[in-house]
């Protein structure tokens, strides 16, 4: 069974790259519409529904920037886990290989 378990750190790490690159481009995105405007489009009416898009849209950037930094912390965190029990487990397989010849 233990042949089956396989985590591949590089691509954890590729993984983790990809997600604060997204986080970044959102949080571009957040502030580039945070300092932009929308009046004077046409009628009152397309500019207040354009004004309410912006909000959402606003809003909505930012809470998947702030998603995908929890995703992204959790990768890592992830990442640091598997890699602290490989280490473990390969020492703790070298100890009883090394009790296994001693008997």
């Amino acid at each position: 069974m233990a042949d089956h378990l396989k985590v591949d750190g590089t691509e954890l790490d590729k993984f983790y790259t990809d997600l604060t690159k997204a986080k970044d481009s959102f949080l571009a995105l957040h502030k580039a519409l945070r300092d932009s405007g929308v009046a004077g489009l046409g009628t009152d009416d397309l500019d207040k529904a354009c004004d309410q898009f912006q909000e959402d849209w606003h809003y909505g950037a930012k809470e998947i920037a702030d998603q995908i930094e929890d995703l992204t912390d959790i990768t890592k965190k992830a990442k640091d886990d598997f890699h602290e029990v490989d280490v473990a487990l390969e020492k703790a397989l070298e100890k009883a290989a090394q009790k296994g010849r001693q008997q």
